[in-house]
């Protein structure tokens, strides 16, 4: 091994935490065990108070905007705060940082237990959110190195189930306990949660820190303005995206995306140029990094939205309950468990980046087959798109995971998995955005000309519905849910060939890689 090589493998995340010791013990499993729970939950939260929405507005009289916020606000602090935790596990040690970020939950729990009104829940979520960011990519830091190779994929595809059952799981949850004792004991159960989620952590996971990082810890700032460039501007970007949900014709959302990318960019040519960088960009120098980070955006785009969108169809378009609505979406939730359970045998054959492309056109093939669903209001064929992308989200999943991390070097592990990581709740933050919009401006399009015209959503439209005679109730919801296929049909559409662009990017990286590898056997 070179000199180089050696002083790599001698970084302070390899003083406590070796290979020898840790891949063969329990405590590895324990702790994986531990992470995986907190990681479910935190997924869970992303979709749990989408159910719970019009419990709070009764209860709080909140307004549409408000109520646009609590759901957002989460996932916008989630992905904001994720780069920072990257830079604190670097510096702190990734135990600490992620200690840190469950006990943030627990007090936003316990604030969001005895919220007054819409304000004080807003507040709870976005603290929620910044426990979230702080939590998930390191628990992926840590499997990366508690664990090696095949143990490693295995560890990986257990948090791929615990993410994937996460959102759709959110949904029952919430359902279940605004149903049974109101939508305040959606705190309670994450307060409850995350305190044995931290014992358990306290318990079960490895000190990575050693003298070297103390040393670190002292000398070395915390890149904060970096992390509220960061925050401004992707606050700036979800406030143009909940505008444009109401018509991409208002000057105001783009005004305000236009802004929150400039921002964005400011904030990413400052951190290249800075000596302390708030997120590590150059490992999107990184061919297969770079290729992995975009892939698990797109995937996360496409699922986020498709769980935004169906819910409104599966409740009041066909006429269900919220409960059972949510059941309606569990074929792909059990899909996705299949898939992540053979992706280790996918990837054994195909490798990691065939794995990556072959889950993105099962999503594409999946979203074309819903989109056709809803225009027949054919359940059975939906169920079918759900399967096929559930299959692909389950593989996918893991195996862009471990191919983006698998030339990460062991010093910036954190970094990188923060950075992973944010790019996956960036596209959930764009799936919510980009699908609702495009299903809201082209529900309303759909909607001139018929009986349906003036109601902004269809939920409004169903709601006007019962203050009218038999025969006039029943073409305005016919007309309603008419327009609101036909929305669904063009954002899944649109959305399908976003992810054939991210496929064809790819399967480009995936040749470039060949290439190398074989030049370099070669020589």
């Amino acid at each position: 091994m070179s000199k180089e090589g050696e002083i790599r493998m001698s970084s302070r995340y390899d003083s406590n935490l070796t290979s020898s010791t840790i891949q063969t013990s329990k405590q590895a499993w324990r702790a994986l065990g531990s992470l995986c729970l907190g990681t479910f939950v935190c997924f869970a939260n992303t979709t749990t108070f989408n159910v719970a929405l019009p419990a709070i507005s009764v209860s709080l009289g909140s307004g549409q905007v408000e109520q646009q916020w609590m759901v957002s606000i989460y996932n916008l602090i989630f992905a904001a705060f994720m780069l920072l935790s990257g830079s604190l596990g670097d510096r702190w040690g990734v135990k600490r940082t992620l200690l840190l970020g469950t006990g943030a939950f627990i007090v936003a729990s316990g604030i969001g237990i005895f919220a007054p009104n819409s304000m004080s829940t807003i507040i709870a979520r976005g603290l929620m959110g910044l426990g979230a960011g702080f939590y998930v990519p390191m628990g992926l830091a840590l499997i990366k190195y508690l664990f090696e190779s095949d143990a490693q994929m295995r560890a990986l595809t257990i948090r791929a189930i615990a993410m994937t059952l996460g959102a759709p799981f959110g949904l029952l949850l919430g359902g279940l306990l605004v149903n049974l004792t109101g939508w305040h004991s959606i705190f309670v159960f994450d307060l409850a949660a995350f305190a044995v989620i931290l014992a358990l952590n306290a318990l079960f996971l490895p000190d990575d820190k050693n003298s070297s990082c103390e040393n670190t810890l002292s000398t070395t700032k915390v890149p904060l303005f970096s992390a509220i460039l960061a925050l401004i501007g992707l606050s700036f970007f979800s406030a143009g995206l909940i505008n444009a949900q109401i018509s991409l014709s208002r000057p105001d959302a783009w005004g305000l995306v236009g802004a929150g990318i400039i921002t964005i960019a400011l904030f990413a040519y400052r951190d290249i140029r800075s000596e302390n960088p708030l997120a590590d960009l150059n490992l999107l120098r990184i061919s297969s990094f770079a290729a992995s980070a975009i892939s698990l955006l797109a995937l996360n785009l496409a699922i986020s939205g498709i769980l935004f969108v169906l819910p409104a169809y599966v409740e009041i378009a066909l006429g269900n309950s919220a409960l059972v609505g949510a059941l309606m979406l569990m074929p792909m939730v059990v899909a996705a468990m299949i898939g992540s359970v053979i992706t280790g045998k996918v990837t054994n054959k195909w490798g990691k980046r065939r794995a990556c492309l072959g889950s993105l056109l099962f999503i594409v093939l999946g979203l074309v087959v819903m989109a056709l669903s809803t225009t027949s209001a054919n359940y059975y064929l939906m169920a079918a798109g759900q399967c096929i992308c559930g299959l692909g989200m389950g593989m996918g999943l893991p195996a862009m995971q471990s191919w983006g991390m698998e030339r990460v070097l062991n010093q910036q592990v954190g970094g990188g998995a923060a950075l992973i990581s944010t790019f996956q709740q960036v596209g959930c933050l764009l799936g919510i955005g980009i699908l609702g919009s495009l299903t809201g401006s082209w529900y309303a399009a759909a909607c001139e000309g018929t009986v349906a015209e003036g109601f902004a959503s269809i939920s409004l439209a169903f709601e006007a519905a019962h203050g009218q005679d038999a025969m006039q109730a029943q073409a305005l919801r016919a007309a309603a849910s008419s327009a609101y296929a036909y929305a669904i049909l063009i954002a899944f559409c649109v959305t399908a060939i976003l992810l054939l662009l991210v496929a064809g990017f790819v399967a480009y990286i995936s040749k470039s890689e060949r290439e190398e590898h074989a030049g370099k056997r070669k020589s």
